[in-house]
């Protein structure tokens, strides 16, 4: 059973008078997905629990089976599923499933240089 994840990944943004800044990321892609609003608490861990509750939450989607939070370009919406969980079989994404980015032509095949590098590395596709 997976332990269930408080919030999405984030950073921490010190300022001035106590105040904090939350950056949330996406669990598969890392996109930015949420900057948050300054935020003045007692504690990092409340500061952290009002971004999160106020405005991170809202900017993902979580994945019922392995409980990440993705970015609406990482989930599959059809299986209610992270991409990870439920990769697109049939379907032609319009987001690369490596790191989020806009594809131009989801027809001709072609991912992002992420998808490009990890292709390489894997080497060629003995038809196996």
């Amino acid at each position: 059973m997976v332990q269930a994840k408080k919030t999405a990944a984030y950073r921490v943004i010190a300022g001035p008078g106590g105040k904090r800044v939350f950056r949330f990321y996406c669990d598969i892609s890392g996109e930015l997905c949420c900057v948050t609003k300054s935020i003045r608490a007692d504690t990092e861990d409340k500061a952290l629990e009002i971004a999160w509750e106020t405005e991170g939450r809202w900017a993902f989607d979580r994945c019922p089976q392995c409980g990440r939070y993705v970015s609406s370009a990482m989930f599959n919406i059809n299986a209610e599923r992270c991409l990870d969980c439920a990769p697109w079989e049939n379907e032609y994404p319009v987001f690369c499933h490596h790191c989020g980015i806009r594809l131009k032509d989801p027809d001709a095949g072609r991912g992002c240089w992420w998808a490009a590098q990890r292709k390489r590395r894997e080497g060629p596709n003995d038809g196996v």
